[in-house]
């Protein structure tokens, strides 16, 4: 079981002044974060997060069966700006379950526990 927080905050960085970040937090610990808009960031940082604690569980799974998820040089890849609700169907299909619980902390913050099925 992880509990996962989401954050939202707005960059003070030279070259991204006012661009908004969503970053989140595994356990307390920062493992994903990305800027702009446009696209579905929290999914983005959902999706890069999966890629990386997963990735052994993601080659069991056949890709014509999941948007976002790639196969380049025997890695897999999965692009969360398909869409968190894609993200969520993967976690899934690896045998986990993502409960959202409330909003933590700030006012944008969002927890979510993850555990096994």
């Amino acid at each position: 079981m992880k509990q996962l927080t989401f954050k939202w905050g707005v960059s003070r960085g030279r070259y991204t002044y006012g661009y908004n970040i969503c970053s989140l937090y595994v356990e307390g610990k920062k493992v994903a974060s990305c800027n702009g808009g446009g696209y579905d960031m929290k999914g983005t940082c959902f999706g890069d997060w999966i890629e990386k604690e997963f990735q052994e569980q993601l080659k069991t799974l056949n890709l014509d069966e999941f948007y976002g998820l790639q196969e380049y040089d025997g890695k897999r890849i999965l692009d969360g700006a398909c869409g968190f609700s894609s993200m969520e169907r993967i976690l899934k299909a690896l045998g986990y379950k993502l409960t959202y619980l409330r909003h933590a902390g700030g006012k944008n913050d969002e927890l979510y526990l993850v555990e096994n099925i």
